[in-house]
């Protein structure tokens, strides 16, 4: 049986309305499995038409959402575009939680439309617990070359720090291993943290946190799992520099850029944004609306592509596992 995907239209002045037509196009990925997007009809038909890409209607389905007629700007952030991304996203929740599909596939949306649109997130991720109602989730980008964990996801760097504690690494880290042997099916996943401060704190000269919040959070799960599934924390320019990570089954980060630029230096364009701990699959490509390059036929849909066969593949393990 095909796995019954959703595909949100992302922000219709970026780059993800031509993504998602690129890929339609692609009968190996139509004919594999059951792809539904939602978005306006109008939105698909007025790309189809600007970037001469013609499509075979029966080889998808599309959910229509919002305006039957909005406003097409590309590149340009606005409340509607925003609106409509939000609404595709909320859409896709719902029918995923009442077992209508089995995965989603979100195409990038624009955070400040996002919000200009009334719908007041950082991003995916917290979008996508808060309207689940999900306990806890973790952002997980994976890879064939690397699968990288984040303990945060969009604050601001100063305010990082504070956001590190006990609780958080270790429901974090609890999230990631499920999803390592349950999505991934890793039966015994080996996790390795990555310290906050400059050389891990340099035993405490540069800062506490690897000590006094790291290091404890990692040796209590371990001893609750009774395996040494977490090690660390290593100082992250020597663990990459080494080649450690290859070690690993996965690397946690405890910000933000800290673990995405690594993770795109090795990843390259066949990245994808996973996020464990929903009651669905969801997943989406590693990068942005691209919005300098949105509706001019440059957009590459590889990312979008890998992020359908994850989105296949970890709602496969999870049924089996």
């Amino acid at each position: 049986m095909k796995t019954r995907i959703l595909i949100t239209i992302g922000d219709i002045n970026g780059i993800g309305p031509e993504i998602i037509l690129k890929t339609l196009k692609d009968t190996r990925i139509t004919k594999k499995y059951d792809l539904t997007v939602i978005s306006p009809f109008s939105v698909l038909s007025y790309y189809s038409k600007k970037l001469k890409i013609r499509l075979n209607a029966d080889n998808f389905n599309v959910i229509p959402v919002g305006n039957c007629y909005p406003d097409v700007s590309p590149g340009e952030i606005n409340a509607e575009s925003g609106f409509i991304s939000g609404l595709a996203v909320k859409t896709a929740i719902e029918l995923c939680m009442e077992r209508e599909y089995d995965a989603v596939v979100t195409a990038p949306i624009s955070k400040k439309a996002l919000n200009l649109g009334g719908f007041k997130f950082d991003g995916h991720t917290e979008m996508l617990t808060t309207l689940s109602g999900a306990r806890d989730t973790c952002m997980i980008m994976l890879s064939n070359k690397l699968n990288m964990g984040f303990a945060t996801t969009h604050p601001p760097i100063r305010k990082v720090a504070g956001l590190i504690t006990g609780s958080l690494l270790r429901n974090k880290l609890k999230v990631c291993y499920d999803s390592m042997k349950n999505d991934l099916g890793i039966r015994k996943p080996k996790i390795a943290l990555l310290g906050l401060n400059p050389h891990a704190g340099d035993s405490g000269l540069i800062g506490d946190e690897e000590s006094q919040v790291i290091s404890p959070a990692l040796k209590g799960l371990n001893v609750k799992l009774g395996q040494k599934v977490f090690s660390g924390p290593y100082s992250p320019d020597a663990f990459f520099a080494s080649g450690l990570h290859i070690k690993f089954d996965m690397t946690f980060a405890m910000y933000h850029d800290q673990g995405f630029i690594p993770f795109k230096m090795l990843a390259g364009y066949k990245g994808t944004n996973f996020t464990s701990g929903l009651d669905f699959v969801r997943t989406s490509p590693d990068h942005g609306t691209a919005f300098d390059i949105a509706g001019k036929n440059k957009a590459s849909e590889v990312s979008l592509t890998e992020a359908i066969k994850w989105a296949d593949k970890l709602f496969r393990n999870r049924n089996k596992n």
